[in-house]
């Protein structure tokens, strides 16, 4: 399972869930109360990063800029949930995937706050070889997956990507 399109043509891949990037804040942090912030405004704040590069961060560079707006990275940390817990002492703001912080949001240790023109979607594929030849248990587990983003739709979903 990966959280990116892979470049391979030797592999196929599956969207089976869509999530969006957040934009968190700790619950005494001053955009805590805010019902939604502009881009501009997050251009004053620092943020806490991942620590390695990914297209998923090269989308929200490119949004900074494009917005003329600086992304200033001051601390970047190896996982996400340490990113989290730093975030959630009042140290700065996060962008992370929203399916990472359901139940920060639901406990209250995390605050969400809306950015209308930052809109970054992050989709979640299975990958395998092309040309493998899949084990029964494999088309089993595939056929149970597609069963239930039917079952549940969205997020979930079953779409085979072109390569």
């Amino acid at each position: 399972m990966v959280s990116f399109r892979p470049d391979d043509p030797q592999v196929r891949s599956i969207v089976v869930y869509r999530d969006d990037l957040v934009c968190v804040v700790g619950k005494k942090h001053a955009l805590a109360g805010a019902e939604k912030v502009s881009i501009q405004r997050l251009g004053r704040e620092f943020f806490v990063a991942h620590n390695v590069s990914s297209p998923l961060r090269q989308k929200v560079v490119q949004e900074f800029k494009r917005h003329k707006t600086p992304l200033n990275m001051e601390v970047e940390l190896p996982s996400l949930e340490a990113i989290k817990r730093f975030v959630e002492r009042g140290n700065g703001v996060a962008l992370v995937p929203g399916l990472t912080v359901e139940n920060d949001l639901a406990a209250g240790t995390l605050v969400r706050v809306a950015v209308p023109e930052l809109r970054v979607e992050r989709k979640l594929r299975l990958v395998y070889r092309r040309q493998a030849a899949l084990s029964h248990a494999a088309r089993a587990f595939l056929r149970v997956v597609e069963q239930h983003a039917e079952k549940h739709g969205d997020p979930f979903c079953f779409v085979a990507e072109r390569g």
